[in-house]
């Protein structure tokens, strides 16, 4: 829906409270050393992230031009909270 600011910053919020979750968990239960969580694992969060997002986007937008129609929504990339839950346990 053109103008749907509500459900593009739910998606951000979700997502950055995801991350901050992500690194208390590598940081505190995992015992990851903070250069990795830091200096790795955040900077890849902050390349796939975006690039991800677009990605879909583009598809989306490829379809809807193919089918003729603006009712196509892209589907969030990103980190779920049971994947990082599964990823430190």
């Amino acid at each position: 829906m053109p103008g749907d600011w509500h459900g593009f910053f739910g998606l951000f919020t979700n997502v950055v409270l995801n991350v901050i979750v992500l690194t208390g968990l590598c940081l505190h239960v995992v015992n990851l050393p903070a250069d990795i969580v830091y200096g790795r694992i955040l900077p890849a969060l902050g390349i796939a992230l975006p690039f991800g997002n677009l990605y879909y986007a583009w598809l989306a937008w490829r379809l809807a031009k193919t089918e003729r129609r603006d009712s196509i929504t892209a589907m969030p990339y990103g980190h779920r909270c049971r994947t990082c839950l599964s990823s430190c346990f």
